[in-house]
């Protein structure tokens, strides 16, 4: 059916500032981003910030995506070019990503069928 995920990212020190304009981009174009979605199979795409005690700001990505969808990577869209540029500056990648392991998920019955009808 579909991929459901909460991953968490840390942001490199000195780069909070940064990636809240990477944040305050996705938003400020809103209807572009959520066009680059149909082709990676993307419902849902949400992104929290946590400023830790631990003196690290975290991003979580919490997201259900279809199967074969369009890799980001792989994307034209200025959207995504951009989304990548900041990635690569933000996310720190000393830092081992943790995702989260569903327990439980329920979705409406609505947005079920919705989903399966996108992967017919």
């Amino acid at each position: 059916m579909a991929n459901i995920e909460l991953t968490r990212f840390r942001i490199k020190k000195g780069k909070e500032q940064t990636a809240q304009e990477w944040m305050d981009f996705l938003n400020r174009h809103h209807q572009d981003t959520v066009a680059t979605m149909a082709g990676e199979k993307m419902y849902v795409e949400t992104v929290f910030k946590e400023s830790n005690p631990d003196g690290y700001t975290y991003f979580y990505w919490y997201s259900i995506q279809g199967i074969g969808g369009n890799a980001v990577e792989d994307s034209t869209s200025y959207i995504d070019q951009k989304h990548l540029e900041y990635w690569e500056e933000c996310i720190d990648e000393s830092y081992r990503p943790v995702d989260m392991v569903v327990e439980q998920s329920l979705l409406a019955p609505l947005i079920e069928q919705a989903i399966k009808q996108s992967e017919q």
